[in-house]
């Protein structure tokens, strides 16, 4: 499966690394720096921005069948998850919401939301415990 990952911050970078183990990858950033410290990273990269349609269509974005968004921008996020879906019929879209309540501006099925606070708030709860809360 052709796979596609924007934002190479450094959750961006680790989900790229970990897909890169059994699908072709195409890293997205709009800063070159940001592509540092990929040793392990076996799969493509492109300096450009990925509201552009031109760079997505140059990335192979009809040929994707999941693409990763994990820019530091919620809009931006949720406006790619639509461009996605809606123009491209990605069948599998992951977003990075920071703001959990955003997570409704993307109600479709094919559009699954990570959102980090809410990982975190559960974790700690699950390690810390409900009762000694």
């Amino acid at each position: 499966m052709n796979c596609i990952v924007i934002g190479a911050g450094r959750l961006g970078k680790n989900m790229a690394i970990m897909l890169c183990k059994k699908h072709n990858v195409m890293l997205i950033d709009i800063d070159r720096s940001a592509f540092g410290d990929l040793d392990e990273y076996s799969g493509f990269m492109e300096v450009g921005d990925a509201l552009d349609r031109e760079v997505l269509e140059n990335c192979g974005i009809r040929d994707a069948g999941t693409v990763v968004i994990m820019t530091e921008d919620d809009n931006k996020n949720i406006m790619l998850a639509d461009v996605c879906r809606q123009i491209y019929n990605i069948e599998n879209v992951y977003i990075r919401l920071k703001d959990s309540r955003k997570e409704k501006l993307v109600a479709d099925e094919n559009v699954r939301c990570v959102c980090p606070f809410d990982l975190t708030l559960e974790n700690f709860r699950e390690h810390y415990g409900e009762a000694t809360l």
